[in-house]
């Protein structure tokens, strides 16, 4: 039997005494399950786009969905009952630095390379694209869960804030106030931060962590639940249907990016 949070327990049958509990590692057996379940409902989300059996306009609430409800729930909810004492954590900040040394080569590269009048929201949005990754939707399945409530929202928190401030700082630049500039793009910043209701429930679900002893209430339980099991094949769903249309946007110079910004995050 392999339980949710990815550890893996033995268990006898027949009433035989029960053995040792095997050392928590990530199983390579849910690792092909796994793919052929991401793919298989990405590939329903994309047929159901292409064939427009779900409109842009639904698709659109359907990601309003996953993002402001589906994932925050899931997000508190793990973060409540995340015991922390089973965190690896050099394996934790070898993540963190890998993703913030990523950012910052190809922020510094990007801002060598671009033309000034796109300079700063060209850094800011690459280093986002070479860092950022779709780590529940598609890290969900495979059950390595403790790790993927860390490291995302931090990169939220942490990363993609610096690559915000970039493109006010481009969008800015020009105007005469420098103090002004710099107060709208810090408080523009924090505002857009505390906004983002994936940023906000890991914050409330660390202090609630505390607060109530890792333990949900009883009450509010099932409707965290409720919301929290039904993130995993929406989000895979709506990662399809995203995906009708996007090939006939690329142009040569586009294609060329990509593939630096995918080596880089390579």
């Amino acid at each position: 039997m392999e339980p949710a949070d990815g550890f893996s327990l033995s268990f006898s049958v027949e009433g035989s005494p029960s053995p040792a509990p095997v050392p928590s590692t990530m199983s390579i057996d849910r690792l092909l399950p796994a793919l052929l379940e991401c793919f298989g409902i990405i590939l329903c989300g994309y047929i159901a786009g292409r064939a427009n059996i779900i409109t842009s306009t639904q698709a659109k609430g359907l990601g309003n969905f996953v993002s402001k409800f589906a994932l925050p729930a899931l997000l508190f909810k793990n973060m409540v009952l995340l015991d922390f004492g089973n965190v690896i954590w050099p394996f934790l900040w070898g993540i963190l630095v890998a993703k913030v040394s990523v950012f910052c080569i190809v922020c510094v590269l990007t801002l060598i390379v671009s033309s000034p009048d796109s300079r700063y929201s060209k850094a800011g949005l690459f280093s986002i694209f070479a860092t950022q990754s779709n780590d529940f939707a598609l890290g969900y399945p495979i059950e390595y869960l403790q790790y993927i409530y860390l490291v995302a929202p931090v990169s939220l928190m942490l990363l993609n804030p610096i690559g915000f401030a970039l493109c006010e700082i481009q969008k800015f630049k020009n105007q005469e106030n420098q103090q002004q500039r710099k107060l709208l793009i810090v408080g523009h910043v924090v505002l857009q931060v505390l906004k983002n209701p994936i940023v906000f429930m890991v914050i409330v679900g660390i202090i609630a962590h505390f607060a109530l002893h890792q333990r949900i209430p009883a009450f509010m339980a099932e409707f965290i639940d409720g919301l929290a099991n039904s993130f995993g094949g929406a989000a895979l769903f709506y990662l399809g249907l995203t995906m009708v249309g996007q090939l006939r946007r690329l142009t040569r110079s586009t294609v060329v990016t990509l593939i630096l910004l995918i080596t880089a995050k390579l």
